[in-house]
């Protein structure tokens, strides 16, 4: 039993800790903040036009006082963010100076992924170059996209070593006068894992291992604002495997963005989870003076699967004058352009996509056959959309992506999910992670195959670059009328 004297005591512990963990978060105390905070080097397109050569090479780099030797584009840990508009016309001229192959994909844009435009299957040899041409249509989503190396069974080495980059179309917060000329954040996040001065080789890359967490190449940057003021962040996880579940201490995201997709409303979250390749525009609006810690949660993928997280992405400096008078959020849904929700549209075909891996998880399925890119698993007629129900076997998370176009998430684990816009990745349950669920873990998804500029092959995935890389990719073929030429 515990006796008075001591329940005195831990009171007073208790009541100083409370004091101290306040504080830190209020004030800070005299800690030294990081360095400021930079968004990328930012290219536009101009006449309509963005023109610009990439070398792919191994380079120096530094990232928190640790130097290193990786792959990058033009010697830029954090490669340039390259802004276009809707019907505006991409050339990238990427030269490969690695002593392996590579390419380019275009990740969410709904552009042909006929060559020269987004071709994964394009392969780069050492010493040679390619001139990737993408036409945007004028009718393209705005919003937050990326570009990365997307070269089957060394995904993962590329992406991790700095071959990811920004790419932003169009003006997404054009429908919300109120919000003009606020100050808009963009944040890439990836971790770099380093082994005796170089990225792990491929298939030595341990999503588990200790890491070091960036963004745009820094290590918790500090943003300055003002009590009161509202900034736009666009957020892309453009990692190699991590998952990231993000909370801003002490405040709300005001979230009217996911995958390059404007919400049809605001949605106001706590926290975010960022499966691999997603990417988030949310409104921040600071309340007191203090510093916040943007922080990674720790997070745990499942039985079969990795632990990792736990780090400060950046700090909020909270400081000055009040913003007199704050914008209202969230936004009223009435400033919202409508989005179509593909739930309710008739369906033409509807598939089972089952992911699975083996015991030991070094090889992944999809359907039961590991990637082949010669060979065509699934054909979609241009003009239809589809029902997938995409389940997953395993004791692990796993990241569903299709190239080219959206869907719309109709249920998780057999639960409707609130209709609030499009999007290109979702994660996918590990079987038993829902204790009120049976069976493998599940998204039913409705993709959108209605957009001619998709003709031609592609791909679907799981986007976590380890599982990709060992066999959980498939291409799929659209064409006017099936059967495509190249399915069997």
């Amino acid at each position: 039993m515990l006796n008075m004297r001591s329940a005195v005591g831990i009171s007073v512990i208790v009541v100083l800790m409370s004091f101290f963990i306040v504080g830190s978060c209020n004030d800070g105390g005299n800690a030294p903040l990081g360095p400021p905070f930079q968004n990328p080097v930012q290219i536009s397109s101009v006449n309509g036009v963005l023109e610009i050569t990439y070398n792919a090479a191994v380079s120096p780099a530094e990232v928190d006082g640790k130097e290193f030797m990786s792959a990058q584009y033009n010697g830029m840990l954090a490669p340039p963010t390259l802004r276009v508009n809707p019907g505006d016309t991409l050339r990238l001229n990427l030269n490969n100076f690695l002593e392996m192959m590579t390419n380019v994909h275009y990740h969410g844009m709904n552009v042909s992924p006929l060559s020269p435009g987004d071709d994964v299957f394009i392969m780069i040899t050492p010493n040679s170059g390619f001139e990737y041409e993408v036409e945007i249509p004028e009718d393209h989503p705005q919003g937050m996209f990326y570009y990365h190396a997307h070269l089957f069974g060394i995904t993962e080495f590329q992406i991790m070593s700095g071959l990811s980059g920004g790419l932003i179309v169009g003006d997404i917060l054009a429908p919300f006068p109120q919000l003009d000329g606020i100050t808009e954040q963009i944040m890439y996040l990836k971790d770099f894992q380093l082994m005796d001065g170089e990225i792990p080789p491929e298939g030595m890359i341990d999503p588990s291992a200790p890491t070091n967490f960036t963004v745009n190449g820094q290590t918790n940057p500090t943003i300055t604002m003002r009590p009161g003021e509202t900034q736009f962040w666009q957020i892309g996880n453009i990692g190699a495997d991590l998952y990231y579940d993000l909370v801003l201490e002490g405040h709300e995201f005001y979230q009217i963005e996911r995958d390059g997709n404007r919400r049809n409303q605001t949605v106001v979250r706590e926290s975010i989870l960022m499966p691999t390749s997603s990417r988030v525009g949310v409104l921040v609006q600071t309340n007191e003076p203090g510093r916040y810690k943007l922080r990674a949660k720790k997070f745990n993928t499942g039985p079969q699967g990795d632990q990792y997280g736990g780090a400060t992405l950046l700090t909020v400096h909270v400081i000055g004058e009040p913003v007199a008078d704050p914008i209202e959020l969230p936004i009223p849904m009435n400033q919202f352009p409508p989005v179509e929700n593909l739930c309710e549209q008739e369906v033409a075909v509807e598939r089972d996509i089952v992911f699975s891996e083996t015991a030991d998880g070094n090889t992944f399925f999809i359907n039961g056959k590991e990637f082949d890119p010669e060979r065509v698993d699934t054909e979609v007629k241009i003009g239809d959309f589809e029902k997938w129900t995409v389940t997953n076997t395993s004791g692990e998370l796993h990241v569903f992506h299709i190239h080219l176009t959206d869907f719309v998430v109709c249920s998780v684990n057999g639960v409707d999910q609130p209709f609030v816009g499009k999007q290109d990745t979702v994660n996918v349950p590990y079987q038993g992670q829902d204790p009120d669920f049976e069976g493998p873990g599940e998204v039913v998804i409705v993709i959108d195959f209605t957009n001619p500029i998709i003709e031609g092959k592609a791909v679907y995935h799981c986007h976590i670059g380890e599982h990709e890389d060992n066999g959980m990719m498939a291409v799929f073929e659209a064409c006017e009328e099936p059967p495509c030429p190249d399915f069997e």
